[in-house]
């Protein structure tokens, strides 16, 4: 990635006057290769004062062939690219989507239990409401027995206080205090 950062490089061998090319990048190793082709430009450029046109001709030959390599490892440089960042790409929609998946599978977790705790929290209130029925109807019926055995004491009071009052009559004993 970082050699296809030198688009904007441009090259100084067709004229010696040009500015020095600019480095786009920190990266040591592009730095080498830039530094390393401005030296064989400019042993070129020297060498070619002396040169014939056949000479010439020759250089301007394997400078092309030079520039078709260059070409085709630029363009497998900018494939290879393409086709990192792709797959960079496809992984992480997989882990995307992965963790999409993770999170649904968590949601239907959470409405499940949710749902299981509903109907907990329902079948408990139900027991407890059968637990204070019953209660409430034990404590209605010891109220009836506590009522029943209140009403015969008070029967059976009145029943012995005129048996006293019966016995007395015939003893003529005075009612006691």
């Amino acid at each position: 990635p970082a050699l296809l950062s030198h688009h904007h490089i441009h090259s100084s061998a067709s004229s010696p006057a040009a500015p020095p090319l600019p480095i786009l990048t920190h990266d040591h190793a592009v730095d080498v290769a830039i530094e390393t082709e401005r030296r064989r430009v400019k042993e070129l450029e020297a060498s070619e004062v002396t040169m014939t046109a056949e000479e010439l001709r020759t250089v301007l030959k394997r400078e092309r062939a030079h520039s078709v390599r260059l070409v085709g490892d630029l363009a497998a440089l900018k494939s290879a690219s393409v086709r990192s960042q792709a797959e960079a790409e496809a992984h992480e929609e997989g882990r995307i989507n992965h963790l999409l998946q993770r999170l649904e599978c968590l949601q239907r977790e959470k409405g499940r239990i949710i749902v299981e705790l509903e109907r907990e929290e329902e079948m408990l209130t139900n027991t407890l409401q059968k637990k204070l029925n019953e209660v409430r109807r034990e404590k209605a019926l010891l109220e009836q027995q506590i009522e029943r055995e209140h009403n015969s004491n008070i029967e059976l009071k009145s029943q012995l206080l005129t048996m006293a009052a019966a016995t007395r009559t015939s003893d003529n004993t005075p009612p006691p205090t």
